[in-house]
């Protein structure tokens, strides 16, 4: 191409002076050189024709290019497209022209009137501002056209701004893009031209200034917004307001970046952010910070108030990072351990080097291990470590979700000692206990071998007396005794019952029985205890066999004949000689309440039960009162004494 384009320039500087027979001798030479490897195959007459056809089309090359050299209108030179139409063709154009069509020669371009618009196209160019996009080569380009008319010719030229055109396209999208992202933003968002006047605002600035959407796109100025958003209040109070209005507006002058604090009646606090314009004007963003701020200055009192609370514990706290590293630790830690050093950032192994110098390091190998591991295999344990000083201590590890790790460290060495004296208090309590029973069990036996004899001996006399018909004294003295022995003999077999409730050895043993029959078997019992000051008779009341609960007999018995021995223990210096007892039985899922009412008795003696000396003074029913209450408490139940109605209410919960 190089060797064809230096012949095309010697041939041009020669035309004028030239042998046309040595052109064409040339042209012939070129053409063979050029065709014939393409023709070979052709018959001799077309190869001739294609030889003459490129000749002459050579030739109007040569001749295009001399008329191109002369630059007739001016336009090679330029460093824009240009071209010359003339009649409706196209004549002359320069080398950006010829560079658009790739693969088309200059001949080709003038003989075939290969122009980038049509002509009709080009009426209205004349001005240089139309713009006309055409398609070349694949891509899409815009020109800027100018026309010019000049001896009977047209001169237009194309200023290619395809690549500038695309910028602006971007520009203008990523503009779009960043208003609508504007426009999705929680935080109001406001542009002011140059003039003041508003050009943009999204939806979260409508919302906060209150504002009717017509009034803001009518694009009022900053003055009148700012004169609009005081009378709603939405600016912070101002002494001299149009001197504060002056000094915001003043930006559009400095242009200097702006960040403001607003506090505004309401009690919301505002971040303004205001940033100039490349093209002028102004872009205001409103932060709300009231929600931030109220948050952090409760985190900064939760602070306070934690570390206030870790610094009055009793325990000693640490926290380990997962670094290992100490986080935070509270004075009690310090002066568990006695150490003054800062001990915050230290790391673990640092730690049990100040601990070597006390001679406490070895407590911390357990913990070391847990410490260093990774936060993945840090477990959560408690331990005790004696220390050589006489402490013990107690610590537990606590895995928190950053994986960190915090050791509460508890001085035990004092509750160690009280549980240690507990313990050895409850076994000399029990081996008291122990002895006790023992004591009791012996003494019941040496007791009740020779009370039978006297029960025995007294019955055996008693008979013979009937038989014998002595003395009545004789048979008084001698049933006294027998009384005496059969209520020595109770109260024993009750001093034993109480030492077997303080004990625990009694156990339940419930079944189902109806009402009708407990006041049965309470008057049997009743009946047995012939040393009783005065006569029993235990009736129910709205009792029959259908009144059926579930409950402990024998032992509920012993609390009935408990209550009814401490009212006749009362009643020693009574006229009284019989008593009837209406018992009354109310049922519910809860509870079950035995109601004993005793007539033909004074008020007086229920009054005097009720007020019983309490003190370690001997009153009458003694052992009675403490029975009684051992069994409530066995029953886990309640006692109601009411003197003006002569009731005494027993009630214990109910055992489905």
């Amino acid at each position: 191409m190089k060797l064809i384009s230096s012949m095309n320039d010697s041939i041009a500087d020669i035309y004028n002076t030239s042998n046309m027979v040595i052109i064409l001798l040339l042209s012939l030479l070129l053409a063979c050189i050029i065709i014939y490897p393409k023709k070979k195959l052709y018959p001799f007459t077309n190869t001739i024709k294609a030889i003459m056809q490129a000749f002459f089309v050579y030739v109007l090359d040569i001749r295009l290019l001399k008329s191109i050299r002369a630059d007739r209108y001016k336009i090679q030179s330029s460093n824009k497209i240009c071209w010359v139409i003339k009649d409706g063709k196209i004549v002359e154009f320069n080398k950006n022209y010829e560079n658009l069509y790739i693969g088309k020669t200059t001949s080709e371009i003038i003989s075939e009137n290969i122009q980038m618009f049509p002509v009709d196209d080009l009426s209205d160019v004349d001005d240089g501002k139309t713009k006309i996009k055409k398609i070349l080569n694949g891509k899409l380009h815009t020109f800027i056209l100018r026309s010019e008319n000049r001896d009977n010719s047209i001169i237009l030229t194309a200023e290619d701004k395809t690549d500038e055109d695309s910028r602006n396209q971007l520009l203008d999208k990523q503009n779009e893009t960043n208003l609508q992202l504007m426009n999705r933003l929680n935080s109001p968002v406001a542009i002011f031209s140059q003039d003041r006047s508003l050009v943009f605002f999204n939806s979260a600035f409508q919302s906060f200034s209150m504002m009717p959407h017509k009034y803001l796109n009518s694009k009022p100025t900053e003055s009148e917004i700012l004169d609009n958003m005081r009378q709603k209040e939405l600016l912070p109070y101002q002494a001299n307001f149009q001197e504060w209005k002056k000094k915001q507006l003043n930006i559009y002058e400095t242009l200097n970046d702006r960040e403001q604090w607003w506090y505004l009646q309401d009690g919301r606090t505002l971040r303004i952010l205001s940033q100039p314009n490349p093209m002028g004007g102004v872009t205001h963003i409103f932060e709300n910070h009231t929600e931030r701020l109220a948050l952090e200055n409760e985190a900064k009192l939760m602070g306070e108030i934690q570390k206030q609370t870790i610094d009055s514990l009793s325990e000693g706290i640490v926290l380990f990072g997962i670094d290992g590293k100490i986080k935070l630790h509270n004075p009690k830690f310090t002066e568990l351990w006695e150490t003054e050093e800062s001990l915050i950032g230290m790391h673990i192994k640092s730690f049990i080097k100040v601990m070597e110098k006390s001679g406490k390091s070895e407590i911390f190998d357990e913990i070391y291990h847990n410490v260093v591991s990774s936060g993945v295999d840090r477990k959560e344990y408690s331990n005790i470590l004696n220390c050589g000083n006489n402490k013990i201590i107690y610590y537990q590890s606590s895995i928190l979700p950053d994986r960190s790790i915090l050791y509460t460290f508890n001085d035990i060495t004092d509750s160690k000692k009280i549980e240690e004296a507990l313990i050895e208090k409850n076994i000399a309590l029990t081996q008291a206990d122990n002895i006790k029973t023992s004591f009791m069990n012996n003494i019941s036996y040496e007791l009740r071998a020779p009370l039978q004899n006297i029960i025995g001996f007294s019955e055996l006399i008693e008979g013979v007396q009937k038989k014998w018909n002595l003395d009545k004294k004789i048979y008084d003295y001698i049933r006294d005794i027998k009384r005496s022995g059969n209520e020595l003999h109770h109260q024993i077999n009750q001093i034993l019952e109480i030492t077997a409730l303080e004990s625990g050895k009694i156990e339940s043993e419930y079944q189902k029985i109806n009402g009708d029959r407990i006041v049965k078997i309470f008057q049997e019992e009743l009946n047995k205890l012939d040393f009783l000051n005065i006569n029993y008779d235990v009736t129910g009341v709205g009792i029959d066999d259908s009144t059926t609960l579930n409950v402990d007999t024998s032992h509920i018995l012993r609390l009935f004949i408990g209550t009814v021995r401490l009212v006749d223990r009362h009643m020693t210096n009574d006229d009284t000689k019989n008593c009837q007892i209406k018992m009354n039985i109310k049922l519910t899922n809860e509870s079950y309440k035995f109601i004993l009412k005793f007539d033909e008795i004074s008020q007086k003696i229920i009054e005097d039960i009720n007020n019983v000396n309490r003190e370690f003074t001997y009153v009458p029913g003694s052992i009675e009162n403490t029975i009684i209450d051992k069994y409530v408490t066995f029953f886990s139940g309640d006692i109601n004494i009411e003197p003006e109605a002569n009731n005494i209410t027993i009630e214990i919960p109910a055992i489905q």
